[in-house]
């Protein structure tokens, strides 16, 4: 979680105490003000999912917070009173019934109807059964490591990947429910998700539009220029120059963004930057051959880029 400012600070104490009223619209508009300037700031992610109405929005805030704070258990007490809600209650009493219901049991006392047996490893092809009809013949090459019990019975669903059609799996996206192979599951601090659903959530924190883009665009590309130009002139004093003028370069671009962040905005900069360095250079290279102001060129590319990219991250 990256440290508040006084004025972040000062927001949360506003919007906590305007929820409090119960003026969830407004505490609302509060929260996502911080959330734009300090994405990474647990407690207003908390505040939100405490006053939207919608289970998913409370849902995504619960976790985003989970995501910069694994251990808030404020976060993950909402996250699992949400998802308790959502299940239905048939479902529960199902559960419940099944958790009481006593165990089938032949002569000897042991259980019959399910084969239960710690599996190693279990793996995402050539999942069947042996031609005793009991025991599972497991062959592939993508491991899924799960040293818990594997219930097998009669009339299991054979599942195929959603993205790899050919592959058989027992996973499933927590989120959507699609089947996903060993490749396709991401770990999240709530459980495995497919990619499409990690990138859905992501996009709620890529809040960038089309004009902040060209703002960035327009504001870079003389600073990249001008740094381009004094790397060749000031020569060893390049090392020093490269990183202070990436980063400035990077927080311009971030405050003519409006704070906002967008896919592939980091990219964005970072090229702009090669390019701004490469460009004084030219007539040097076609003109003048190799020298020390193309070398100097090179370090203000290599640590100006490097320093730029990181602060539009």
């Amino acid at each position: 979680m990256t440290e508040s400012t006084p004025r972040i600070r000062s927001l949360l104490r506003q919007a906590d105490r305007v929820a409090e009223s119960g003026k969830r619209s407004a505490a609302e508009n509060l929260y996502r003000q911080i959330i734009e300037e300090a994405p990474d700031n647990a407690s207003a992610w908390i505040g939100l999912a405490s006053v939207v109405r919608d289970p998913a929005e409370q849902e995504n805030a619960y976790e985003r917070a989970l995501e910069i704070e694994p251990d808030n258990l404020e976060a993950q007490k909402g996250l699992d009173q949400i998802q308790e809600e959502q299940i239905p209650d048939p479902v529960k009493d199902g559960l419940e019934e099944a958790e009481q219901a006593p165990s089938l049991s032949d002569n000897s006392g042991e259980k019959v109807g399910t084969t239960s047996r710690p599996i190693p490893e279990i793996y995402d092809t050539d999942l069947s059964f042996g031609s005793d009809g009991d025991s599972l013949v497991i062959g592939g090459t993508s491991p899924v490591h799960d040293h818990t019990h594997l219930e097998v019975t009669e009339g299991t669903e054979v599942l195929f990947c959603a993205n790899h059609p050919s592959r058989q799996t027992h996973l499933r996206c927590n989120k959507c429910g699609k089947p996903i192979c060993s490749s396709c599951a991401q770990p999240t601090p709530v459980g495995y998700r497919c990619p499409q659903c990690i990138r859905e959530h992501q996009d709620i924190y890529y809040t960038a539009r089309p004009l902040d883009y060209l703002l960035v665009i327009l504001v870079t590309v003389p600073l990249s220029l001008l740094g381009g130009w004094l790397a060749m002139r000031i020569g060893f004093f390049t090392i020093f120059l490269g990183a202070g003028a990436g980063t400035l370069i990077g927080r311009i671009a971030f405050w003519a963004a409006r704070r906002r962040r967008g896919r592939g905005m980091p990219q964005l900069v970072a090229a702009i930057v090669v390019i701004g360095g490469i460009l004084p250079a030219l007539p040097l290279l076609i003109f003048g051959g190799i020298n020390f102001g193309l070398l100097w060129s090179g370090v203000y590319i290599f640590t100006a880029t490097g320093a730029a990219y990181y602060q539009m991250r």
